[in-house]
């Protein structure tokens, strides 16, 4: 079962971060391999959603219950679907105006076929996904800032 944790400090607000990840109906438009996400049921502690990932031939579909408790952390487990176990954890901790994110992952398939395509490429997609939060927390920010200037736009 490949594991894979990262820690980085970030010059946004745990609150800012937080946003990112629980904003779960919006992975499709930057998380990489996520094609798709329903939103089930969704309350200020919890959703249900229907995740849609994919590499290369290969397309699954996987429910996920996402535990918030705001602005500290985000647990998500897969609940229903191909995966046999997946754990994936955000945790912030505010340090100044900065705040450190510890970012963990662990999975592994029900199939051995795709167990094995994903192991393979694992590390690289786990990467990928700190940076893609951080670009999105970048991008969010932005267009905060923009319509705080122009709030007509």
């Amino acid at each position: 079962m490949p594991r894979h944790e990262e820690q980085k400090t970030l010059a946004y607000s745990a609150d800012e971060l937080f946003s990112v990840v629980a904003d779960v109906k919006q992975y499709p438009s930057f998380v990489p391999w996520c094609s798709g996400a329903r939103i089930r049921r969704e309350d200020p502690r919890e959703i249900i959603a229907d995740l849609d990932i994919g590499f290369g031939p290969f397309q699954e579909s996987f429910t996920s219950q996402v535990a918030l408790d705001r602005p500290r952390q985000v647990m998500v487990r897969a609940i229903e679907g191909p995966l046999e176990h997946l754990t994936n954890s955000w945790t912030f901790t505010p340090i100044g105006q900065q705040t450190s994110v510890e970012f963990v992952i662990d999975f592994q398939f029900r199939s051995h076929l795709l167990d094995h395509v994903a192991n393979s490429m694992f590390h690289e997609a786990a990467t990928r996904m700190m940076s893609a939060f951080e670009s999105r927390a970048h991008l969010v920010s932005l267009m905060q800032q923009r319509h705080r200037q122009h709030p007509s736009s």
